[in-house]
């Protein structure tokens, strides 16, 4: 129970700001930037994660990386994908033990485990059911316009829809060498998805502000990578009241993982720096970080 725990707590602690949609435009950041593209092809939250327990998060005073187990860091390099059309996932118990080589999410295989293969179903319960209830309290989508074949044979609310497909799991699982979910089960969690793909993911309203994502993400990295060249990582750099949060923030990054315990050495590209910063950021850290760099603010 402890390892499937951590695995759950820690599986999506690379995903960028905005999402998915800030997992895309990281990696049109790293396509147009010879330096990144030649450390990291492409920007998948679950391989990223990867670098996020192993070099970059901090427990207390402890030096950055968390000092996984191999089966736990592989649990979050596999994490992501599901397969409805066998309704059942098998460990990958000849799996390479050099989980830095993966180089996407697609390469990264069925974990090697039954917690990891269990996580990575749970992955798509968790959120379905309650990706509907947020859509229809944001109004993006209507009660009413759920297809009745998922609500008779899920449920109508999260809570009925988790305890359903996990009642199913148990039931198809117990005692065997592979995690499954029957294929009715699996047909309608099929059926849910394609749902919320159609009507909520990819609808207008969701998708409305991924250009101003886009920009703000590209004005951010550039903007900062000037500034880390300019300040030679912020190394003599004085605050004020009046300097910008963000730059304060940065500093302390610099402070911390460039000088104090070393992560980046003076051969890492400071583009590398940046990428991570960025990537480390909320939703809300990033719109607040474009706003007061780059919208003029009432001063009377």
């Amino acid at each position: 129970e402890d390892f499937a725990e951590a695995l759950g707590l820690a599986h999506d602690l690379g995903h960028a700001p905005f999402g998915h949609q800030g997992e895309k435009i990281l990696k049109k950041i790293i396509d147009k930037t010879p330096c990144l593209k030649r450390m990291y092809p492409d920007f998948g939250h679950e391989i990223y994660g990867l670098r996020v327990v192993d070099k970059i998060a901090k427990c207390d005073r402890e030096k950055p990386g968390l000092n996984l187990t191999w089966e736990v860091r592989d649990g979050i390099v596999s994490h992501c994908g599901e397969d409805f059309d066998t309704c059942k996932l098998i460990p990958d118990l000849n799996k390479n033990e050099d989980l830095e080589s993966i180089p996407t999410g697609k390469e990264a295989g069925n974990p090697a485990t039954l917690e990891g293969c269990i996580v990575r179903l749970i992955d798509k319960v968790a959120y379905c059911g309650k990706d509907i209830e947020d859509a229809i309290a944001a109004e993006i989508i209507k009660p009413n316009e759920v297809p009745e074949s998922i609500c008779e044979g899920l449920g109508r609310t999260n809570g009925k829809m988790v305890g359903t497909i996990l009642r199913d799991i148990i039931e198809q699982s117990t005692d065997k060498d592979f995690v499954a979910i029957s294929p009715k089960y699996g047909s309608l969690m099929h059926e849910l998805i394609d749902f919320n793909i159609n009507n909520i993911y990819h609808c207008d309203k969701s998708e409305g502000y991924n250009k101003q994502a886009e920009r703000a993400l590209t004005l951010l990295f550039e903007h900062l990578l000037e500034q880390i060249h300019i300040e030679n990582r912020f190394e003599n750099y004085n605050t004020t009241d009046l300097t910008p949060k963000v730059y304060k923030f940065l500093k302390e990054y610099c402070d911390e993982y460039c000088r104090k315990v070393e992560i980046y050495t003076d051969k890492d590209p400071d583009e590398l720096i940046i990428l991570d910063f960025i990537a480390g950021m909320t939703d809300t850290f990033a719109v607040r970080s474009f706003q007061e760099l780059f919208v003029p603010q009432a001063t009377v």
